[in-house]
């Protein structure tokens, strides 16, 4: 029998007389917080903090500037600068300018940066002192690309004027229909392309967040993830701005850095990944004295006590995105009494579309769909059960993909964006996100495997680093007869410092230990060990289409 598609929807959308645009978000944080501290920097960047309105005279003023230069309606204005007051202000000033905001990565290499320069069109790169060697090389040879530093501006001292952020002499305020952001992505499946956001998509997604996530002008964060990310840009720059909380920047993103800054801030809430999840779970369990303590052990005053002088008496919770969070990193951080809400989202919807909350909070869902944001699960054909791909219809979503029209009617399908994500939702409308449709394993048996459920089990064992798992079709087995397949980084230094051939026995026995609990079909029937680390995209997700390249090269053997 054909299955129905199954929808759930986020509350009403957002209140009339909401921020509707990027700049009216920030006017919005001048007039309600004033002299509140929106941003600051510590750690191993220069001690610096400026008010709402201080940052909305910078904003005025760099849009001024940026005018100056070339910058206007219709241009593109790219930005390469780590985590620090100035990307935020940057950022702004150049939506206040009428330009669009091409963010760049700072990870990538200058030729990297040279081709988003080329595909966007910017004429300006705006760029921190510390990578301003980088943005030259970028952009030499580009004729017509300027190249400026945004923190000779953020050197003096800003006015508390209390009448901006103000569009430039000359520029029009920007409406919710112009382009906001062009990012592009970062290419775990191949190419990148670039994302077109409207202020209209963001400003929407950043309401929505801000009335579902739970957060108020008391709470401070942390922001450790990419700035040139649409998770951090509006979960974790616009979103709090709305509430008129603080946000700091510690310019290191080391676990033990972090936790001092985390003490030191006085921190609340911070936007991580899942791999960072597992970092923090080490350092926990690493102070706590144990490779696995009982959840009995972790819920005690005691362990609680521990957690709160590493993480600060004031920090709240941990919100997870970007990847599946597994089920036993989340278990073990909320029996410490430090939930991790995890959410879902991507850079098409601009990019959050769900997330659980402290008062709605269900282990392995991704939560329930934001206000305005409906959510479809429709049946992929030949493949049965209860899960499908993902659909996504709201003010959120894209306007398309730059200057790609095939691409971007093939993203949509009657309204609904295609995520390209496997998932289900269950009768009280939470969302389970299951893997991606392409990388669903489907065996002679019809059966699916789910590499995401295979990696937390392997992932669990005391001397893996790292684990991908994936399908591959052995010499001799038909095109449909896929096998599972688990790539392993093993923990060398768990294992005394190197990794020996007598480690290779240790590491099958866990790995057959680990997944002896899993239907067989589900099992791993090879295995391929290296010692390099899995080629990850800046935010830590897994390059599968690289890993899949190397694995047809590499032996392999049976598990």
């Amino acid at each position: 029998m054909q299955q129905e598609p199954t929808e759930r929807t986020g509350e009403a959308g957002a209140a009339a007389g909401q921020p509707a645009t990027i700049p009216e978000i920030l006017a919005h944080g001048v007039r309600s917080f004033p002299q509140r501290v929106a941003l600051r920097s510590d750690g191993d960047l220069p001690q610096r903090s400026y008010t709402y309105c201080q940052v909305g005279a910078l904003a005025s003023a760099l849009a001024r500037e940026l005018v100056a230069r070339g910058a206007g309606e219709g241009a593109q204005v790219a930005l390469l600068c780590e985590n620090r007051p100035g990307w935020a202000v940057a950022y702004f000033a150049i939506h206040l300018s009428g330009s669009a905001c091409v963010p760049i990565d700072t990870k990538l290499l200058p030729l990297e940066c040279r081709a988003i320069l080329e595909r966007s069109g910017a004429r300006l790169l705006l760029s921190s002192r510390a990578l301003l060697g980088a943005a030259a090389e970028a952009a030499d040879g580009l004729g017509g690309v300027c190249v400026a530093a945004v923190d000779d501006l953020l050197d003096g001292e800003a006015a508390d004027s209390g009448a901006g952020p103000l569009p430039p002499p000359g520029a029009r305020e920007v409406t919710p229909e112009d382009v906001a952001v062009i990012a592009f992505t970062s290419g775990t499946t191949g190419a990148s392309k670039g994302v077109v956001l409207t202020h209209g998509n963001i400003a929407s997604n950043a309401v929505s967040g801000a009335g579902r996530m739970d957060g108020t002008a008391d709470d401070h964060l942390l922001s450790v993830l990419p700035l040139s990310h649409l998770f951090e840009q509006t979960g974790g720059l616009l979103v709090p701005l709305l509430w008129g909380a603080s946000i700091t920047y510690p310019g290191t993103i080391n676990p033990r850095r972090l936790a001092e800054a985390f003490r030191q801030s006085g921190t609340t809430i911070a936007l991580i990944v899942p791999a960072m999840a597992r970092l923090f779970q080490k350092l926990l369990l690493a102070l706590l004295g144990g490779a696995g303590p009982a959840a009995e052990a972790l819920r005690d005053e005691r362990s609680r006590g521990r957690v709160r002088r590493v993480l600060g008496e004031r920090f709240r919770f941990f919100i997870s995105g970007g990847a599946a969070l597994d089920a036993d990193v989340a278990r073990f951080f909320l029996d410490l009494g430090v939930p991790v809400l995890q959410g879902y989202g991507l850079s098409e919807t601009s990019p959050l579309v769900s997330c659980n909350t402290l008062d709605e909070h269900v282990l392995g869902s991704v939560g329930r769909p934001f206000p305005g944001v409906e959510v479809r699960v429709r049946p992929v054909p030949g493949r049965g059960g209860d899960a499908g791909e993902i659909l996504v219809r709201g003010p959120n979503t894209m306007a398309g993909y730059f200057e790609d029209p095939r691409a971007t009617e093939d993203a949509f399908e009657d309204g609904w964006f295609r995520t390209g994500d496997l998932g289900r939702t269950d009768a009280d409308g939470f969302l389970y996100v299951l893997g991606r449709v392409k990388d669903v394993i489907v065996g002679a048996s019809g059966m699916n495997v789910y590499p995401e459920e295979v990696e937390a089990r392997i992932a669990a064992c005391p001397h893996v680093r790292e684990v991908c798992v994936l399908g591959v079709q052995p010499p001799g087995a038909g095109a449909q007869d896929e096998q599972v397949a688990a790539v392993v980084v093993p923990d060398v230094e768990a294992l005394g410092g190197e990794y020996a051939r007598e480690h290779d026995e240790l590491l099958r026995r866990e790995l057959r230990s680990a997944c002896a609990a899993l239907a067989g079909y589900k099992r791993p029937k090879y295995v391929v060990v290296r010692l390099e680390p899995l080629p990850r995209t800046t935010t830590m997700k897994l390059k599968k289409h690289e890993i899949r390249k190397r694995l047809a090269e590499a032996t392999l053997s049976r598990l």
